[in-house]
């Protein structure tokens, strides 16, 4: 324990949950018991489904309580009650967009058995508040509130939060308006070619990009992920692997929660995310599942008219040692006003704000076929996702889900008018694509094209992951869980495989670039942590994709890249996708650019980046590792950036890989040297022919209390490449048990 926790724990206490003995309170229908292992992964017995949903929102609130905490406040607008006016602006881009307020709609209209899963979860995490009430997470005393009590309503807000958060397409319309209406269709037909050529007819709103930048900050984006499914004809035991590492910012604690759940009729061991009841990432003991965001595009930005008529709510915002606030909010027939009542009106149409049921995840630990398991997601009108599949029968498989508009006019790649952005209905669920025991032995997605078809969407990630993923698996039969994990945490480049050739092919005019091009020449084309070569290359691209931007688009070359104070557009697609664009542009290396020819420009950046490394990090590349000048901090939502910080957070730790390379590091494109923005906080491989032999590690722990063993312990399991098993059978489970806690109602139900 470090120094600042252990003085936290001594004025504070611990503050650890009670996880041994045997307790009544309010809620369980019959007897949970929650047996705890080394690591402090639950699995919860319970004899029926009200109360394993019970039970996992029981130990969800136990270790991520405050957690849980800020995702309500953040999904209900309530946040500046807690932390003062600083967080107004988050709270009213929240209210105006409505996640709690579409979420009640929601709930009209879902299936009773979701509805009672939904309440039995919440009423977990309510009776583990009422539980702990005499020693709250350390947070509620620091900030002196109370927790909240949690809704159904909480789960499926937090649910279309996420989907707002991961790239839906709704940040990179802001981007190509902005570049628009600053430089011109030229400027945008030149840095950014996969764009339809639409015309705005109206300028967006700086108020608008002021209180986005204050909410993407706060809650931080992400996007990125992996997975794959490999047949049992290309693995040492016969039967399929499932690999999985989904992309997000690096929070402590992470956002997914590993458990496993069991009851007489199904039972379910993997990682959910917090605050959810579900489990995206999971096996049922019979067929396991992963999962990347789809980025397809169900969302659009809609240009509304000042004199239009709107349904007018009053949301009323209380702020902590200042005046509430009243945030008045519009809505037209397209959807909820994002934009402030004085200014021009901006509506935000999506897919997930609409009163739509849900199934999807609910249905999946009961599945016993790929057909059992993809087709309730016909009901999932939330975050778009490329599942894989795999079971004990040998089938493997890939569906892509989330429910997208059929657009009659307008293609959805910028704000538009009413009358030029309508949709007709939803592209039903049997034209989506997917596909079953591939003749090639594996199926793999990293958040590229799921097809050509332009009515998916056109705002994806590059396909570098991708292609290295595939290629890879394409060059081995005996894949096992130990090569998935190497796989998981390759860092080679493929940018620099383009490259190569026409950088190291420079005319030699200076010392300093003769320096720069002898560490390439004998770089293996790999980002280690150790590797100096590394970050040369990251800035050389870094530097070239400032000048590109520049020389298209000198007044909003910002926007293009994504620099920091450009929110909302420093986490958007438009931004991660440069290099992809840099790349095709020097091998393309087209007129019209620069003055100076495209040897001369690139000579001069490296040089630059030279100079600049000597000036700045040291005279000589033992003093330029990628590690040590580009490095990973897992922070705390709310005090990541205060002096608490140094007990809440964790690191920095050197980390090699970036934004292209399998093991994900993002390095953004105008500040390379950045603490990271974007890792696998979760990965996990399934191990079909023995599920006790799966793998699993979080960055940072189970824990979400500094003062708990468990706050960071997998962290360096997850710095190592490495992982832990969740018990799967009744003899794992209660030998590998090291706490056990026995909860039964307060009066004993039979039901």
């Amino acid at each position: 324990m470090t120094f600042p926790r252990f003085l936290m724990r001594l004025l504070m206490g611990s503050r650890r949950s009670v996880i041994t003995g045997e307790h009544r309170i309010a809620g369980p229908r019959r007897e949970i018991t929650i047996r705890r292992d080394k690591h402090g992964i639950p699995t919860i017995e319970a004899h029926q489904d009200h109360d394993a949903f019970f039970g996992l929102g029981f130990v969800q609130y136990q270790d991520r309580g405050f957690q849980l905490e800020t995702l309500l406040r953040v999904v209900r607008g309530t946040l500046s009650e807690m932390v003062g006016k600083q967080t107004l602006a988050v709270d009213r881009i929240v209210r105006r967009i409505g996640f709690f307020r579409s979420a009640k709609q929601q709930l009209d209209v879902i299936d009773t058995d979701i509805r009672h899963a939904l309440e039995a979860f919440t009423s977990g995490i309510n009776a583990a508040q009422a539980f702990a009430s005499k020693s709250p997470p350390h947070e509620f005393q620091l900030l002196k509130i109370l927790p909240t009590p949690w809704e159904p309503a909480d789960v499926l807000g937090l649910v279309k939060l996420q989907t707002f958060l991961l790239p839906s397409n709704w940040d990179v319309e802001l981007a190509r308006l902005n570049i628009l209406l600053s430089d011109g269709p030229d400027a945008l037909r030149a840095l950014d070619p996969a764009a339809i050529g639409e015309v705005a007819k109206r300028q967006g709103s700086p108020v608008l990009f002021d209180d986005l930048n204050t909410f993407l900050k706060l809650v931080g984006r992400g996007g990125g992920s992996n997975n794959w499914v490999i047949s049992g004809s290309r693995t040492k035991t016969g039967k399929p692997i499932l690999a999985n590492d989904p992309h997000l910012a690096p929070s402590l604690p992470a956002p997914w929660y590993l458990a496993h759940v069991n009851t007489p009729e199904w039972a379910v061991a993997g990682a959910a995310l917090v605050g959810a009841p579900v489990f995206p990432i999971a096996h049922n003991g019979f067929a396991c599942w992963g999962v990347t965001a789809g980025l397809t595009d169900n969302t659009d930005l809609v240009l509304e008219s000042s004199t239009g008529e709107f349904d007018v709510v009053e949301e009323l915002i209380c702020v902590s040692n200042g005046p509430d606030e009243v945030e008045k909010v519009r809505i037209s027939p397209r959807g909820p006003v994002i934009t402030a009542p004085d200014e021009e009106p901006i509506a935000l149409r999506a897919v997930w704000l609409a009163p739509l049921p849900v199934r999807g995840f609910f249905d999946s630990p009961r599945a016993r076929s790929f057909d059992d398991f993809r087709k309730p997601f016909a009901q999932w009108p939330s975050l778009p996702m490329n599942l894989v599949y795999a079971d004990e029968t040998g089938a493997t498989g890939w569906q892509l889900v989330g429910q997208l508009p059929i657009r009659k006019a307008g293609s959805g790649t910028i704000p538009l008018p009413p009358e030029e952005s309508i949709w007709d209905g939803w592209i039903p669920f049997e034209e989506m694509p997917f596909a079953i025991n591939p003749p090639e032995g594996f199926l793999a997605t990293a958040n590229d094209p799921p097809s050509d078809d332009p009515s998916l969407g056109i705002d994806f990630i590059d396909r570098y992951r991708a292609e290295l993923i595939r290629e890879a698996l394409s060059q081995n039969n005996q894949w096992d869980v130990e090569l998935c994990s190497r796989l998981q945490y390759d860092v080679r480049s493929r940018p620099w495989d383009e490259l190569r050739e026409i950088v190291l092919a420079l005319p030699v005019g200076n010392a300093d670039l003769e320096l720069g091009l002898a560490e390439l020449q004998s770089w293996n084309g790999r980002m280690e942590a150790d590797s100096p070569a590394a970050t040369i290359f990251e800035l050389f691209v870094s530097d070239m994709c400032i000048r590109l931007a520049k020389a298209k688009a000198p007044k909003s070359w910002k926007t293009v890249l994504g620099v920091g104070d450009e929110e909302p557009f420093s986490g958007s697609l438009f931004a991660e996708r440069r290099i992809a664009h840099l790349s095709a542009t020097i091998r393309n290396r087209p007129d019209g650019w620069f003055e100076s020819s495209w040897e001369e420009v690139m000579s001069e950046s490296l040089t630059q980046v030279i100079r600049t490394l000597r000036a700045t990090r040291g005279p000589g590349p033992a003093y330029w590792q990628w590690g040590d000048l580009r490095q990973l901090r897992l922070e705390h939502p709310i005090f990541k950036d205060h002096w608490l910080g140094r007990v809440f957070n964790a690191g920095p730790v050197p980390v090699g890989g970036d934004s292209n390379t399998v093991l994900q590091a993002a390095a953004k494109p105008y500040e390379p040297l950045a603490l990271t923005h974007n890792i696998p906080n979760l990965r996990a491989i399934f191990d079909v022919s023995n599920w006790s032999n799966s793998r699993f590690v979080l960055a940072g722990g189970q824990s979400g209390n500094p003062c708990d063993p468990h706050y960071e312990d997998l962290f360096a399991l997850w710095q190592a490449g490495s992982g832990v098993p969740i018990p799967w059978t009744t003899e794992e489970v209660i030998r590998g048990a090291v706490a056990s806690l026995r909860l039964s109602a307060v009066e004993f139900i039979t039901q």
